[in-house]
């Protein structure tokens, strides 16, 4: 898929605050957030990157930081294979 998309840095904002401690350690909300898309809405995320980076969107709506006008879009980079990893964390 290619996209014509071209975003300069001060366009974004990056959020660090949802990294926890250390990479490959996933946090409490990176668990949570990752059983609750699976179980909504069939979406496996991992809890490297994607997992983290949910836990962070979650976390920005519940504190009222998106309106109803904007637009939001999570980029699922992939990641899948490390869910075998962290099977005990990931265990309901």
């Amino acid at each position: 898929m290619e996209a014509d998309l071209i975003f300069n840095p001060e366009e974004l904002t990056i959020y660090y605050d949802y990294i926890g401690e250390s990479y490959g350690i996933p946090t409490k909300e990176c668990i949570e957030a990752i059983k609750l898309v699976a179980r909504t809405e069939g979406i496996l995320l991992d809890p490297v990157y994607t997992g983290k980076a949910m836990a962070g969107l979650i976390d920005l709506i519940r504190k009222g930081k998106f309106s109803s006008k904007d637009t939001v879009v999570f980029l699922h980079t992939g990641g899948i294979a490390t869910l075998f990893v962290y099977n005990k964390e990931l265990s309901c």
